[in-house]
């Protein structure tokens, strides 16, 4: 199942950027303001190529991706995508008999999907790319996080979770997509304590949901609409 999701968000992400010139790839990405959208892509390829070669010390730190930056500074746009189309199905072959159990390679390029598609004010992915496994393994992590924090009831569209422990119990409504966006620390503290909370949620909840720390600047969210 993940080399499938792996495989078929390559080719929409490959089909996204395809057509962009020059100076739509120097634009930043809201997300990872550190980087352009040629950037964020030679992370995407750099990723791949030590997945391939078992190239991963440092991983998944800053300056693992920073190399991964730095090494394809000069690369085109066609160069990133050949490259990636040659690896492509090497990442799927060693994905085809994991189950996501956390962030990785598949879960990373799903995130990083949704990063260009705000950047360009494009909607969001349909939810069958992103529910199962993503969302569901996630909010299971977040179950998990919360223990001892508060006891929280969170629901989107069409689920709902018990998750955590504790003296403080809130219930919570948000579309799903943003509750996966805030888990990889794509949504900030305002924007996540502005969910429909009951009550409001300590600033300590709010932060649980930030797998990869809180974060201040307020991201661009898409319409509901693919």
């Amino acid at each position: 199942m993940l080399d499938v999701s792996y495989r078929e968000t390559r080719h929409r992400v490959t089909e996204l950027v395809a057509g962009l010139d020059v100076g739509q790839l120097r634009t930043p990405v809201p997300a990872t303001p550190n980087w352009t959208v040629h950037d964020l892509l030679a992370h995407l390829v750099g990723g791949a190529s030590d997945a391939a070669t078992g190239r991963v010390d440092g991983a998944p730190g800053d300056t693992w991706t920073a190399r991964h930056v730095a090494e394809r500074r000069d690369a085109t746009l066609d160069d990133l995508l050949a490259e990636w189309h040659s690896l492509g199905p090497i990442i799927e072959g060693g994905l085809a008999f994991q189950r996501f159990t956390g962030p990785n390679i598949a879960a990373d390029l799903i995130c990083h999907e949704a990063d260009l598609r705000e950047t360009f004010g494009m909607g969001r992915a349909d939810r069958a790319h992103w529910y199962d496994p993503f969302l569901e393994v996630m909010m299971h992590m977040l179950e998990r996080r919360l223990r001892d924090v508060a006891s929280v009831v969170v629901r989107d569209e069409q689920s709902e979770w018990h998750c955590g422990s504790g003296d403080m119990t809130a219930t919570v409504q948000t579309d799903g997509y943003e509750l996966l966006r805030a888990m990889f620390s794509r949504r900030s503290r305002r924007q996540i304590a502005a969910w429909d909370w009951t009550p409001a949620p300590t600033p300590q909840i709010v932060e649980t949901f930030g797998f990869f720390g809180p974060r201040d600047d307020d991201q661009p969210i898409p319409p509901l609409g693919p």
